[in-house]
């Protein structure tokens, strides 16, 4: 039992498992942990009864369990794949604390620029030692990264499901929480205090949730490219590819959750402070539909969630390995 101390986490918390009574605490200072420590000196102090009993015990509470034994608090992953080369890509969808159980590592799960809270999400890359399962070390890297041009973003926010094409190309699926989407950003981005806005305050300027491709290999490998746009007040989920490549099955979730149906074709103006890939500010504005007729787009036609089949036109694989130049 070896807790990071509290100070390295976003909120200065680690949650930890609280014994006899169940449940969890929130540690908050170091004289906590030391506490901690001194009670208890290995998970089998932790979880009582037979072996298996015990095991058991630490896989039910596997999230607590391991940040008992100094496991790295994360940001909050959404989705694993596996890449062409063997490694292991985890989609972090965000950064920032909701509550007191999400308290990830500020050493790692920070803002490119600066060590703060980061609401825009991440993709990182695991390698095991040797590329072999059982190896008990790996090394990591964080390949992409959530945000706005101007901050080191890559251009979208909170990656959400993954996929890895047959050209070892990634593909993003944006989760950002319904209620921010197309949310106005006032002129000078401040509030009505006129203290700046960051954060879930500014995701109004990523618009709907969408489909971002990212590949890997040739002269535009690492830079982000808009796919698709979602429906309105959706959310973009599981895409996945056949084995030939030829079709991309993306799901549509819950179209019009905030607003519903779309009634006599609504539209609402808004203005957006927007920042070019230089920092500078500029407005723009939007027609924005309030709720969805998705997928029959017929006025007052209520919103389904859906699942769509994407193909090229002449029948070939969606991405080819030699058009990445």
């Amino acid at each position: 039992v070896n807790p990071d101390p509290p100070n390295v986490h976003v909120g200065g918390i680690i949650s930890l498992p609280r014994r006899p009574k169940g449940g969890s605490f929130a540690a908050k200072t170091d004289e906590d942990i030391q506490r901690f420590k001194e009670q208890f000196k290995t998970l089998a102090d932790l979880y009582t009864g037979n072996s298996q009993e015990q095991q058991g015990a630490i896989l039910i509470d596997a999230h607590l369990a391991a940040s008992a034994v100094g496991a790295t608090c994360t940001a909050r992953p959404e989705d694993t794949e596996i890449g062409l080369d063997g490694s292991l890509l985890i989609a972090f969808t965000s950064g920032s604390a909701k509550a007191e159980t999400e308290s990830p590592n500020l050493e790692i799960f920070q803002a490119p620029s600066e060590k703060k809270p980061y609401e825009y999400g991440w993709v990182m890359r695991l390698v095991e030692e040797g590329n072999v399962p059982q190896a008990m070390t790996f090394e990591w890297q964080m390949v992409v990264t959530g945000g706005e041009l101007a901050q080191g973003g890559l251009g979208f926010s909170n990656p959400d499901n993954l996929a890895v094409d047959g050209a070892g190309n990634v593909w993003i699926v944006t989760d950002i929480s319904t209620n921010k989407h197309n949310k106005s950003i006032p002129f000078n981005r401040v509030d009505d205090q006129n203290q700046p806005l960051e954060g879930d305050d500014l995701l109004g300027v990523y618009g709907n949730n969408s489909v971002w491709f990212l590949p890997t290999s040739g002269n535009i490998g690492g830079q982000a490219f808009l796919f698709a746009t979602g429906p309105m007040e959706c959310e973009m989920s599981g895409p996945f590819f056949t084995p030939d490549q030829k079709t991309l099955f993306i799901a549509v979730q819950h179209p019009g959750e905030y607003h519903g149906t779309r009634q006599e074709m609504e539209t609402q103006t808004r203005k957006f402070a927007l920042q070019t890939s230089e920092g500078e500010l500029f407005m723009q504005t939007r027609q924005v539909p309030v709720g969805s007729n998705w997928p029959s787009q017929q006025p007052n036609e209520p919103p389904k969630p859906s699942v769509v089949a994407i193909r090229r036109i002449n029948s070939q694989p969606i991405v080819e390995k030699q058009n990445l130049v």
